[in-house]
Parts: C-alpha cells; sequence; structure tokens
C-alpha cells in the first residue's frame, strides 16, 4: 500500500520540535508498521529528523515568498503542486493534514478514473484560529477549501468532539470519525519511581510557550506549594519555547521559584527530560466563555507514558483521558491554589506518586497508541468505501 500524506501547512514542520510536528511523525509511523509505503509531500520539512525516519521519502515544495492575501494565495499554489506531484508518482491512499488553503486531497481522491481512499485529519477549527490568534485575509478561500476537502474526502478524522461540531456545522453530511490523540509507548518510556533528589521534587510542563496554555498558574502554583509545606520543596521543568518565554523567565523569578527553561528541544529529547521529573502539569486556564476546548492535548499522553502522576485542569477533553485520582489529579482550570494543593498531596504521599504513575502508564500502554488512533480512522474509511 502506498500512502500518501500531505501537509500543505507551513507552520507544521514535518520534523521540527512543535507538537503538530511530533502528530505528523507518529502518523507516518503507524502507517509504516501497519505495512505502508508512505511518502510525505509538504510545504515544510523542517531539519529536526529522526533517525528512524531517515530514509522517509519527503517531496517538499515551499510557497513563494508573499505577505497578506498573497501569502495565502501561495500556499494554496503550493499545495495544488505538492497534489501534482502525488499523482504524478501514484497512491494507493491520500492523507492530507487539514490546512487553511490547501485543494490537495481532493485533487489527488478525483485524479483518476476511480476515486482513491482518502482521510482529512482536523486537528482545530483552524479558520476561527487564523481569525483570533493571526491573520485571515480571504477567509472565503479559507471556506472554499475546507468545504472542497471534506467532501472528497472518504473519512475526516476529528481529534475532538467539538473539532466534530465544527466540521460537520459547516459541511453538512460530513463523513467525521472522532480519532483522539495518541503517544508513541516505545520513544516514551516510563521513569524509575524514585526520587532523583533528596532535597526537592521536580514538575515538568511540555509545550509551547503561549497564553493559552496557563504555564503561569503553573509556577504560582509551585510558589504557593512552597510557602504551604514542610517537606520538599519543588521546582519546575519547563520543556519548550515560544512567545511568553521572557515573561514566564521574570514570573518565576519574582516567585522566587527555581526553574528551568530548555527552550525548544527535538521530540527524541522529552523522554529523557520527562525521566529527571516527579510530576507534570497541564494548567489550561478556563475556556473562553461561549467557546469549547477543542484540543487534544499531546502533553497529556506523553506524562501518561512517562509514568508521571499528572496534574490537569478539568477543561476540554482532559476528563475523558485522565481519571481524577485515579492516573492523575484533575484541578478547577485557572486556580493556581488548586494546583499547588495537589502538588502538597504529591509530595507529601511517596505511595501516591508511584500508583498515579503506574496506573497513568498502563493507561497509555492498554488505550492511547497511535496505532490504536490509525486503526480507528482506517475501520472508518473501510466501513465508507465498503458502503460507498
Amino acid at each position: 500500500m502506498r500512502v500518501a500524506y500531505i501537509c500543505a501547512d507551513p507552520g507544521v514542520p514535518v520534523f521540527g520540535t512543535k507538537g503538530s510536528s511530533v502528530h505528523v511523525q507518529e502518523i507516518v509511523r503507524a502507517w509504516r508498521r501497519a505495512g505502508a509505503d508512505v511518502t510525505v509531500y509538504c510545504t515544510r520539512a523542517g531539519t529536526d529528523r529522526p533517525a528512524d525516519l531517515a530514509g522517509l521519502p519527503v517531496v517538499e515544495i515551499r510557497p513563494q515568498s508573499a505577505s497578506g492575501a498573497g501569502r495565502e494565495h501561495a500556499i494554496r499554489e503550493a499545495a495544488v503542486a505538492l497534489a501534482l506531484a502525488v499523482i504524478r508518482d501514484g497512491c494507493d491512499v491520500a492523507y492530507e493534514r487539514y490546512s487553511l488553503f490547501s485543494p490537495a486531497l481532493a485533487m489527488v481522491t478525483f485524479a483518476g478514473a476511480l476515486r482513491i481512499p482518502s482521510v482529512l485529519e482536523v486537528n482545530a477549527p483552524l479558520i476561527e484560529e487564523q481569525r483570533q490568534y493571526r491573520e485571515l485575509h480571504d477567509a472565503g478561500l479559507a471556506e472554499r477549501m475546507l468545504r472542497t476537502n471534506a467532501a472528497a474526502a472518504g473519512v475526516l478524522a476529528c481529534v475532538s468532539e467539538p473539532v466534530v461540531q465544527w466540521v460537520e456545522a459547516r459541511v453538512p453530511g460530513a463523513r467525521t470519525v472522532l480519532a483522539p490523540n495518541g503517544v508513541n509507548t516505545e520513544r516514551i518510556t516510563p521513569r524509575r519511581p524514585v526520587r532523583l533528589h533528596a532535597d526537592h521534587l521536580t514538575v515538568a510542563f511540555v509545550g509551547t510557550l503561549k497564553p493559552w496554555h496557563g504555564v503561569g498558574y503553573l509556577l504560582q502554583a509551585v510558589a504557593q506549594a512552597n510557602i504551604r509545606s514542610d517537606g520538599p520543596a519543588w521546582r519546575a521543568k519547563i520543556i519548550g519555547d515560544g512567545p511568553c518565554r521572557q515573561e514566564l523567565e521574570w514570573t518565576a523569578e519574582q516567585l522566587g521559584v527555581d526553574a528551568e527553561f530548555t527552550g525548544a528541544v527535538a521530540p527524541d529529547s522529552v523522554p529523557g527530560l520527562l525521566h529527571e521529573c516527579d510530576a507534570a502539569a497541564a494548567p489550561y486556564p478556563a475556556p473562553e466563555p461561549g467557546r469549547d476546548d477543542y484540543f487534544s492535548p499531546l502533553k497529556v499522553y506523553e506524562y501518561l507514558a512517562a509514568g508521571l502522576p499528572v496534574i490537569a485542569s478539568r477543561v476540554g477533553q482532559i476528563p475523558s483521558i485522565l481519571q481524577h485520582e485515579r492516573t492523575g489529579l484533575l484541578v478547577k482550570p485557572a486556580d493556581p491554589g488548586a494546583i499547588a494543593a495537589a502538588l502538597g498531596r504529591l509530595g507529601a504521599d511517596a505511595a501516591l506518586r508511584d500508583r498515579l504513575g503506574t496506573r497513568a502508564r498502563a493507561a497509555a500502554v492498554g488505550l492511547y497508541s497511535w496505532d490504536s488512533v490509525l486503526a480507528t480512522i482506517r475501520q472508518a474509511l473501510a466501513t465508507e468505501r465498503s458502503v460507498a
């Protein structure tokens, strides 16, 4: 089976350090473990290629340099060129990561006399994201590309129920399937359940340092926990980089929190960094009024796979991933005091840390592998084709 994996979003380097890059790589690995020959067609290859993907064929076509609406149309033209490359090379399945301005999946799906099986993977309501956090100049183009590819796709694999609802509201009758994120439990192995330092414990955060990840709440919580507790002090290990880093470093200094900021790291470095920690946090803020949290957080799955007790905000999809008091501790969002209380519990109770960590690892292995994610998508695709 020849699979063409298409990623026309220049904001997602195939070989990069972002969570989206990890997602691309893991789906490719899952297809390869399923016996497929995969070729990646992308607008940005990136430079952090893992050793196990050294031989992966990659076709890169970069958009022409432009700004404003011109940039959006340049991305579309690059996506068209990617589609033509797929058609030239041939494939048995087309799989595209949804991006705003690409018509590639539709072009490939209907290129020949027979319709090629195709999947559109939707990770976020990108039109709303682009409007809110960046700039969207040609909204009509973005809407048309979504409808065009969604109509062509045999299956639209959506990472969460809010994403399913977003797609179905825009494209009635879309053939959606819920396919939350997963984790590579061979890449991320469990930490040894022993304390590495007698005088302190370490809580990890993994992710891009942007406001909606709530890292500031975590730093405030560490400061409060250290004031309240007579036990070992907590320190923070912030794994990742982003526009809020300087502000967060200043916050840590002002609060007197011992915090290590690693900067951006290659995905292969994440397991070792997590193994140096005693707990991990996903301190998301409360959702904005009228908006569902649509994300399926990779970091939480990675924490589980590392066998770490997890403290996470009770928002979005997280309560469906973490079992409170079994694989983690769920807390009120945007509440440093609640996070501090959870840190206090973990700091005072080694047995609790070990119990949560052991069950977290078991959940990652048994429920959240990337192979099972792809199996869900492939089953939906096979069902759709048999009905058609």
